[in-house]
């Protein structure tokens, strides 16, 4: 077995729904600015996150379970409301 071909859609959808919680906590950030600067900015984190994602190959599993470790640290240490911006 190819250990870097991807064979379970599962794994792939795991990525996608993390990605989809960490941007969703962004936008939640971004609603809660009180500057232009600050929304800007967690709106850039936003289209960062989905790039990133996106530039995943599909079939390359270390790439995608390379990416759900980096999705899941990032969503585990974000806080609940946005960390004070500073620029």
């Amino acid at each position: 077995m190819d250990e870097d071909h991807y064979h379970d859609p599962m794994i792939y959808d795991v990525m996608r729904e993390l990605a989809n919680q960490v941007v969703a906590g962004y936008l939640a950030w971004e609603r809660e600015a009180t500057t232009p600067e600050e929304k800007a900015h967690w709106q850039e984190e936003r289209f960062r996150t989905r790039l990133e994602v996106r530039a995943v190959d599909v079939d390359n599993l270390r790439a995608v379970k390379a990416m759900t470790a980096k999705l899941r640290d990032e969503l585990a240490a974000m806080p609940e409301h946005a960390p004070a911006f500073v620029r």
